[in-house]
């Protein structure tokens, strides 16, 4: 940073004299003379600055009048860069030609430097006795013996600065500075008014090149002046002038505008099934109005998808949430049921075979609910996506009726897809019903396979693609956006539970695809779903061991760790499993757990614990501490749901999905303990 130097007043700057003290009548004469000369040249300068003249010109006019009109062999006006150090010569006369463009620094100890902190001219009567500061070195080899300085003004900095030199002694007066001080002052007032014809240039542009409307309002709301932008998005709306885009209210905002001096934001209105967005913006002293438009049609559409997504997301854990809860009592009210059955009579029996397959349908809702919240455990295969369909082919012609007609096209080259048949056929089925509500007069329902291909800047990816088509009434345009939302449906009350396409929509994303649906009313719907294709080749089918007789009893001395927070169905499953000869040890939550392991661990040969629970830890890790103290210690897993195991990937081998009836308890766990 510079200091500041005061003007020097002493034996280096000449004091101010008056033309009056110069003497004879003669000098007064030729004293009112020059004046007049440098009033002409100002005036000749100041003419030429309003008419528009080319501001490079004017300095450089500027420059030849100085040194002409004072009579004096050199002019320089220096321009001061960005960097406040920094001067260029960017007008001279006198000088040699190579001259402008040279660059001199205002280093403190400069005479640039003193000049750009002087509050007036600084004049030097002779520059080789000059000791204060540092001369220019051009000014030396060119047997410069006098000047004058002066600062041009800018609008926050000095602009430059204006010199003027003399190879002779010379004696500057009062007129000569006040003279130099003017010329200065037309070039400072020219290069403001170049700026401000830049901004309102730039500020033009920006208007005219917004890519989004703007439009000037009158003091009533009419429209005086509107950009290209504004032309354009009235022709794509259909529309023919631009106030149809407004808001109906116009000349009320607008009279707020005024009146208040306050901003309008953000007021929508609806054009041609588009939203724009207006804000208005007073322009005092002219009875103006600013509006600057935007179409805000997709951002508000893409805001209405995430509040949609945030609510899908909460409905999920809620229904997670239940599931597991309810997964816990069918399973008790399962196994009290089967357990019930054994001491029934005939009738009594029956009753009890229709209360547990209302169990098992609660059970199936259960499921919809955790699969649409994506924490159904996944049991995933190599399949055919084609051979999955066809293998369903005949239950689907059941549930369809026979006034549809099933037709399945299937490519025999589509390669297989890494998924959870059960899943699968959970979408077909629901596909399928949804198929078969909308042809209540028949129809055709076809389902076809095949396999394409993708290409993004990864490469080129392999798709299983799955089109379900149905030729009944269709989907109407207000409910498309709908399909896929948990418990909307259009059914009768008692008709449907808005949980199918939901469901179809979960496990999808649980299997990495994607869901697409096309329908024209009166024409039918289509379904397109793509998975990922496998690079596993599929293994050959095997026959179902579920129904092979195996021994479900307990052998001899065979011990079971049961970790179930629930105490209902902890008695339950301990009843059941002691029944058939095992040996139980139970614990409710992990601290119990541990305590009952490190008084029975060499005992115990299988753990079967709950997923969650009490106390911090997960089953999981209940688990893998005791696996790490006993390795090849068995382990059943069991739960409703189970997020941690979606997270992991490594699933469990033993799973027990809730809920579930004694028979399937025990052989799972008979599967496991032969494992």
């Amino acid at each position: 940073m510079l200091s500041v130097i005061e003007p020097l007043r002493r034996h280096l700057v000449a004091p101010v004299q008056s033309p009056a003290a110069a003497g004879p009548l003669a000098s007064f004469q030729m004293s009112l003379l020059d004046r007049a000369h440098q009033q002409a040249a100002v005036a000749a300068l100041g003419q030429a600055a309003l008419t528009g003249v080319d501001l490079t010109t004017l300095i450089e006019q500027a420059a030849i009048f100085v040194a002409q009109t004072l009579s004096l062999d050199f002019s320089s006006i220096y321009e001061l860069d960005n960097d406040l150090v920094t001067l260029r010569l960017v007008a001279a006369h006198g000088w040699e030609h190579d001259a402008v463009g040279t660059t001199i620094w205002a280093e403190p100890d400069s005479m640039a430097a003193y000049v750009l902190h002087s509050a007036e001219p600084v004049i030097v009567r002779d520059v080789r006795a000059i000791t204060t500061f540092r001369v220019p070195e051009i000014m030396r080899t060119h047997g410069v013996i006098s000047c004058i300085s002066v600062v041009i003004p800018g609008t926050t900095r000095p602009w430059g600065i204006l010199e003027a030199q003399s190879k002779r002694a010379r004696t500057f007066v009062e007129d000569d500075f006040h003279f130099l001080q003017s010329v200065a002052n037309v070039i400072s007032s020219a290069h403001a008014r170049r700026q401000n014809e830049t901004a309102r240039e730039h500020l033009a542009a920006f208007v005219e090149h917004n890519p989004n409307p703007v439009v000037e309002l009158d003091g009533l709301g009419g429209v005086v002046y509107f950009n290209d932008a504004a032309r354009i998005v009235t022709g794509g709306m259909h529309k023919t002038l631009p106030g149809e885009l407004l808001p109906p209210n116009i000349a009320d905002l607008v009279r707020h505008c005024l009146e208040t001096g306050s901003n309008v934001l953000d007021e929508k209105v609806a054009v041609s099934g588009r939203t724009l967005s207006w804000s208005f913006f007073p322009v005092s002293g002219v009875l103006r109005v600013h509006a600057y438009g935007e179409d805000v049609t997709e951002r508000l559409s893409l805001e209405a998808q995430l509040r949609q997504s945030q609510k899908m997301e909460a409905l999920g854990q809620l229904a997670a949430g239940v599931a597991h809860d309810f997964n816990n009592i069918l399973t008790i009210m399962q196994g009290l049921v089967r357990r019930l059955g054994l001491s029934a009579s005939q009738e009594q029996g029956v009753m009890l075979d229709q209360l547990f397959t209302t169990t098992e349908r609660a059970a199936s809702l259960t499921k919809q609910l955790l699969t649409f919240s994506r924490r159904q455990v996944m049991q995933r295969s190599v399949i055919s996506l084609g051979d999955t369909v066809t293998n369903m082919s005949r239950m689907l012609e059941r549930l369809i009726g026979e006034n549809i007609t099933l037709v399945a096209d299937h490519a025999p080259d589509a390669p297989a897809i890494e998924a959870d048949a059960s899943m699968i056929e959970q979408v077909m089925l629901n596909l399928a019903v949804n198929a078969r509500d909308a042809m209540p007069q028949g129809g055709q329902l076809m389902i076809a396979t095949d396999a394409v291909e993708s290409e993004d800047e990864h490469g080129v990816a392999r798709w299983v693609r799955l089109r379900v088509r149905d030729t009944g009434t269709g989907i109407p345009p207000d409910v498309m956006a709908r399909v896929f939302e948990p418990f909307f449906t259009t059914k009768e009350v008692g008709k449907g539970t808005g949980l199918g396409l939901a469901t179809v929509f979960g496990i999808i994303k649980q299997h990495d695809g994607f869901v697409d649906v096309t329908s024209e009313m009166g024409c039918g719907t289509t379904f397109t779903i793509l998975f990922p294709a496998s690079m596993q080749t599929m293994e050959p089918m095997i026959a179902d061991v579920t129904d092979t007789p195996i021994t479900l009893r307990g052998g001899a001395g065979e011990m079971i760790l049961l970790v179930e927070d629930e105490p209902i169905l902890r008695e339950l499953a301990h009843a059941i499993l002691a029944d058939a000869g095992y040996q139980v040890l139970e614990a409710e939550c992990i601290e119990q757990a541990l305590s009952v392991w490190e008084e029975n661990a060499e005992r115990i040969d299988l753990v079967l614990t709950d997923m969650v629970l009490p106390g911090g830890l997960t089953g999981r890790e209940l688990a893998r501490q005791l696996q790490t103290r006993k390795p090849g210690l068995k382990v059943i897993y069991s739960t409703g749901y189970s997020q941690d195991l979606l997270d992991s990937g490594d699933e469990p081998v033993h799973f027990l999905q809730k809920p579930y009836p004694p028979d399937t308890l025990l052989r799972t766990v008979r599967t496991c303990l032969d494992a």
